[in-house]
């Protein structure tokens, strides 16, 4: 399944067998320097971009 944020250049995917199946990748801007996992499926308190993503918004404009 392609994601919008494949387009970020804050975007790293998951390679990891396991964590792919939950996790589409991870974004470096939104909490740097820690790197916040995009889940596939939404989740309490999770991060399922792009709709939230702040960064996604401004590049639209």
């Amino acid at each position: 399944m392609a994601i919008l944020c494949e387009d970020c250049k804050n975007y790293k995917r998951t390679f990891d067998p396991q964590i792919s199946k939950v996790l589409h990748g991870h974004c470096r801007a939104i909490e740097y320097p820690f790197l916040l996992g995009i889940f596939m499926e939404e989740r309490a308190g999770a991060f399922t971009a792009p709709k939230d993503c702040k960064y996604f918004q401004e590049k639209k404009k």
